[in-house]
């Protein structure tokens, strides 16, 4: 049998008694809604990481589509919240499938890029702008960004309508970043 890195964990990812460092990963619009599934969640317990959210959306719209947005949750120090920008909007407005699974790719590509690497270098205004938000981010850590796990729902297979093995083929193309994928 060989080794993989998504790894399954059963319960729930907002588990108040998860205690570690820790990456909460979903795939969102570019839309500024956190209308529905986990996102809708994460909204309701983090509205201030939300409010976040919608000024980048406000700011660069469709521009986000495969881009990934690290966000503080501002009021658990063990949570940062990961957005993967894999549609332009939500609802039944998504796109297909095959547009969210190839948005899914670029985002977590941009988020191994981010996370693996000092500082994105670019001249255009959205990756200037997400670069320096990430340092910005990094820069009020309580723990190194190294020390955080990568987990999350089984994205894309809710409101998104994408069968999961088709996202986690996309996870296990990601070989030097470790998922946790929770199951309930």
């Amino acid at each position: 049998m060989s080794a993989t890195n998504v790894r399954y964990l059963k319960g729930n990812c907002l588990s108040q008694a998860i205690s570690y460092p820790r990456i909460l990963i979903h795939s969102c619009n570019c839309n500024g809604s956190w209308g529905g599934g986990i996102a809708y969640q994460l909204g309701v317990k983090y509205p201030k990481a939300e409010k976040d959210y919608n000024e980048i959306c406000e700011r660069f719209g469709s521009q986000l589509l495969g881009k990934f947005v690290l966000i503080p949750s501002y009021s658990d120090s063990t949570l940062l919240i990961g957005c993967l920008f894999t549609a332009t909007f939500g609802g039944s407005n998504q796109g297909s499938g095959s547009d969210i699974l190839h948005n899914t790719e670029l985002s977590l590509e941009d988020m191994r890029i981010l996370l693996q690497q000092p500082v994105k270098r670019s001249t255009n205004d959205i990756d200037v702008f997400l670069s320096q938000y990430m340092e910005n981010v990094k820069g009020n850590l309580r723990y190194q960004l190294a020390e955080y796990h990568l987990e999350m729902p089984q994205i894309n297979s809710g409101i998104f309508g994408v069968p999961w093995p088709k996202t986690e083929a996309l996870l296990k193309l990601q070989k030097s970043l470790s998922f946790a994928v929770y199951v309930l």
